[in-house]
């Protein structure tokens, strides 16, 4: 029997890039029930919804300009109205649900055993000839319950493009003749500032040309493979990845049986692996490791041939996340310290920020302010509807108790440092569980710029959370002013824990609960997500919508505070962790923060040009600074691989020539691999000493230059010299390192010099005072 293909599995090869999702959609649900696979046929309530505003949009079409719609009771226009749509022998200028099928296979799928199925174009637009001699024009619009068209929503109307051309090919040549398909689609997606549940919508026109290519690509050189690929009882060579874009496919149960923990280490899919992408577990089985037992003991994966520079450079991180999932327990990864976090909060200020995708609103929103345990603070809201308005009314509730603490922490330091006493101040910090939530709440604030309260009352919201078209305040930005952490990514870069899922707060909390710490987020049921915890679309959808089956809002409140409980939790388990690390002499936590202070002398909704010049070059120089932090902060090794180090260097002999001192080294052979070379002006000499590498204030102590290659040197590998300045040489800090460094105890690497900010900045000042 041959498969049948339509536009749905185009769209879904450029949404998930899934080989198995498409080989499964070119089956036929006998096809599926025979081998068995597992197939969700509940029709998803985002499905629904887009259905809905589809329809809301022609209704109202047809009441302003007329569509020709297909009879009562029939889902697509007969074939019969279609011929003469097209034919330009219909009064109405649009028709709706126009089935796009040729009689004939279409070249692009000749000779791969593939047939079209049905295509039903949302909407098609004739436009008459503009002038005498050019012909009729169809433009084809595809209506999506969406705010953005994206670039797989625009291929899926690239392809109705090329079965319209194959079907206006099957017209009579008089027809044919006069009438072209246009070379732009459409989008019509819910307004910026309408909701999901109206009847307007906003029009995004596009070129089909770059997404006819890639649809022609992938019909001749992808699709082929894909069909051929062999599924049956006991037997499937479909490529297949388990990760977070797989929550609304139709096969996920099916799949997900592959990384079940029941499995075993031996039998468990490396898919089950948190972090691995779909490339990198191809390489993987390029290798012949296809298991999480596999991978666990994959030493050397790092430097095996075809592995590719992405997988080679996070095969630490993978492999040890591996052997924590085959042990079940938590382990520490290579990574000795991390920027994203300081080693002291007296003020734990928590934010939960819950976003609907459809509607680009926040869902829900929640703060709780932490002092020394005790929670004195917390709001939570939940908009009545996705409408810009409520999302105001309850971005400002919640957050005005955010700004109310941060004044009062900043009035009171302001006190002390008066008296002298700045030392003794509140160190305050905001806490997100992810980096989206912090990204999604930046967006909003960005939206509501117009709104008095936000722009007025919430300006130093603005400061914190600073929208992409707002120059951020550059102290706020700066590695000693970093103003939120996401405790996600502090977990991942410090330990790999025995979880599939490290966006899931639900699998993480109970994982460290398990280790003797911190608090379990247990979710009810219907709050339960298979790759996060935040708020499923299904949930706040039928919030919205009103549905019979939606769940009142005091459970979704509930539901934010067990998530700011568990948060609560990991970030205690945190501290205890590293006051546990700095007993040993090995601080986890290095961000360096005073106490908090609002920064007064930059106000990003009013500044002068050079203001917002300074403030973006003070901005770049901070981000290059943080930059290079979190790279030294990587072990040797990791900095080695990456060609950012050369680690493990021994030092021969040297000499003065000059000014300056001469050092050579011998280099292992491990290290000779690297980008470093004599152009590089913000080198350091260390003994791989945190407490040197890490403190930018030592770095000028430390510096130093790759000597340029002589000759007869062009070839040596093996040695290295290294060039530094005689006060360099001859102070405290670089002498106490050259008597206590052994063989193989140097290390060479990049950290950060910046020597344009010092002289724009006064630059700036300067045109300030005679402007």
């Amino acid at each position: 029997m041959s498969k049948g293909f339509s536009a749905s599995t185009i769209k879904s090869w450029f949404q998930y890039s899934c080989e198995r999702k498409v080989r499964y959609e070119l089956s036929t649900d006998a096809e599926l029930a025979s081998v068995p696979i597992a197939k969700d046929v509940r029709e998803q309530p985002w499905a629904l919804l887009g259905n809905e505003f589809e329809r809301r949009v022609v209704d109202r079409l047809n009441r302003e300009a007329g569509v020709l719609r297909p009879a009562t009771g029939e889902y697509t226009l007969a074939e019969r109205l279609t011929g003469a749509f097209l034919r330009g022998q219909r009064s109405e200028r649009f028709a709706a649900q126009v089935n796009l099928r040729p009689g004939i296979t279409p070249p692009f799928l000749q000779g791969t055993g593939l047939h079209l199925n049905r295509n039903i174009a949302d909407l098609l637009r004739r436009s008459p000839p503009a002038k005498i001699g050019e012909v009729a024009s169809l433009t084809l619009i595809d209506v999506k319950a969406t705010r953005k068209a994206t670039a797989f929503h625009k291929t899926q109307v690239a392809f109705y493009a090329r079965v319209l051309a194959e079907l206006l090919s099957e017209m009579d040549p008089a027809s044919r003749a006069a009438t072209s398909i246009s070379p732009f689609g459409e989008i019509w997606r819910i307004p910026d500032h309408g909701t999901a549940e109206g009847d307007e919508w906003q029009v995004e026109q596009f070129s089909l040309s770059p997404y006819l290519r890639l649809v022609d690509e992938f019909c001749r050189d992808i699709l082929p493979d894909i069909a051929a690929k062999q599924v049956r009882p006991g037997f499937d060579e479909t490529f297949f990845h388990v990760y977070f874009k797989c929550e609304q496919c139709s096969f996920l149960e099916h799949c997900s049986t592959a990384i079940a923990p029941k499995r075993g280490a031996k039998h468990r899919d490396v898919s089950a692996v948190p972090g691995l992408t779909h490339q990198g577990k191809r390489a993987l089985w390029r290798l012949g490791i296809v298991s999480v037992a596999e991978l666990a003991e994959a030493r050397g994966l790092a430097k095996a041939p075809g592995v590719g520079w992405s997988l080679a450079r996070r095969a630490p991180h993978l492999i040890v996340r591996a052997r924590a999932l085959a042990s079940g327990t938590i382990l520490r990864t290579e990574e000795e310290h991390t920027f994203l976090m300081p080693p002291r909060v007296d003020a734990m200020l928590i934010l939960s920020v819950d976003h609907d995708p459809i509607d680009d609103r926040i869902a829900a929103i929640g703060y709780r302010r932490v002092d020394d345990g005790i929670a004195v603070t917390e709001h939570i809201a939940i908009p009545k509807s996705g409408s810009i308005a409520d999302e105001a009314e309850a971005m400002v509730a919640t957050l005005s108790a955010l700004i109310l603490d941060l004044t009062e922490i900043d009035a009171h330091n302001a006190a002390l440092a008066t008296r002298g006493q700045e030392a003794a101040g509140i160190h305050a910090h905001i806490f997100f569980y992810e980096p989206t939530e912090a990204t999604n709440l930046q967006r909003a604030v960005g939206r509501h710029l117009e709104d008095d309260r936000v722009r007025n009352g919430l300006l130093h919201l603005v400061r914190l959370f600073p929208p992409e078209d707002v120059v951020p305040e550059p102290e706020f930005r700066g590695v000693h002013h970093l103003p939120a952490t996401a405790i996600k990514s502090v977990i991942e870069q410090l330990w790999a824990l025995p979880v599939s899922v490290t966006y899931d707060l639900r699998q993480v909390s109970q994982a460290i609960v398990a280790a003797g710490g911190g608090l379990a987020y247990v979710p009810d049921q219907v709050f339960e997500r298979p790759f996060s915890s935040l708020l499923s679309i299904d949930v706040i959808r039928a919030q919205r919508e009103g549905h019979r089956s939606a769940v009142p809002v005091s459970a979704i409140r509930r539901d934010v505070i067990a998530r700011l409980d568990a948060v609560q939790g990991l970030i205690g388990w945190l501290f205890d962790e590293n006051r546990n690390a700095v007993a040993e002499g090995s601080p986890l936590l290095r961000l360096a923060k005073k106490p908090f202070r609002f920064q007064a002398t930059f106000d990003p909704l009013n500044a002068a040009d050079l203001d917002i010049l300074l403030a973006c070059e003070l901005l770049e120089n901070r981000a290059g600074l943080l930059d290079a932090l979190i790279g030294l902060a990587q072990p040797a090794a990791r900095r080695r691989d990456s060609a950012r180090c050369l680690a493990g260097l021994t030092l021969r002999k040297h000499w003065a020539l000059g000014g300056r001192r001469i050092l050579q080294f011998h280099v292992p052979e491990d290290s000779r691999e690297t980008e470093l070379g004599p152009n590089d002006f913000d080198l350091i000499l260390t003994n791989d000493s945190p407490d040197l590498r890490l403190n930018p204030s030592l770095w000028s102590s430390l510096t130093c230059r790759i000597r340029p290659d002589e000759d007869g040197w062009e070839d040596r590998r093996d040695l290295v010299q290294v060039q530094i300045d005689g006060r360099v040489f001859t102070g405290t800090v670089f002498q106490e390192l050259l008597q206590s460094t052994g063989p193989g105890g140097w290390y060479l690497d990049r950290a950060f010099s910046d020597v344009n900010t010092a002289k724009a900045a006064a630059f700036l000042a300067n045109l300030a005072r005679v402007s």
